[in-house]
């Protein structure tokens, strides 16, 4: 919910550019750390996927040391997160851990999106936005002792290029 409100401004604000790319990280999920153990995960949107960010980021980042896996966002996880409740539009959480649900680290991406209004900016859109989320839960390091700061390097070299020396 707390990155959810920014990320509906940011959309709002996106909405006047052109080429924009969303995105938020956040050590969200049990589910990244027993689906992909200590990388981070990467979940584009379809406008995201359509240009290969995830692919991309996760190539620059194998380079430098900053390792990531690819998720993806499905029609069930959208279907996941409607509520059947009266009163409200979105499940915001279910009662089991996020560790022991099907697709548990796509939920909050997936939750955040369409709570966010970006599923209105998807692929087939006339003004299409892109988004990724990252959750690092797994890559994150023991907080609060050995945080590793990922995937800043990687998100750096790939946006700075060269420029960005280590």
């Amino acid at each position: 919910m707390v990155m959810t409100d920014p990320l509906c401004w940011a959309k709002e604000d996106a909405l006047k550019y052109k080429n924009t790319h969303l995105m938020t990280i956040a050590t969200l999920t049990g589910h990244a750390v027993l689906a992909l153990g200590p990388y981070t995960a990467v979940v584009d949107n379809g406008p995201a996927r359509k240009e290969n960010f995830s692919l991309k980021i996760q190539r620059v980042g194998e380079g430098i040391g900053d390792m990531m896996d690819i998720s993806s966002l499905r029609r069930e996880d959208l279907k996941f997160i409607k509520s059947t409740g009266v009163g409200e539009d979105l499940l915001q959480c279910n009662n089991a851990a996020s560790s022991r649900t099907p697709r548990g680290h796509q939920f909050p991406a997936a939750f955040m999106m369409v709570g966010a209004g970006l599923d209105k900016y998807g692929s087939e859109s006339e003004t299409p936005l892109k988004y990724t989320h990252f959750d690092i839960a797994g890559a994150a390091g023991e907080v609060p002792f050995t945080p590793s700061g990922v995937p800043i390097l990687a998100l750096s070299r790939y946006f700075f290029g060269d420029q960005f020396s280590f």
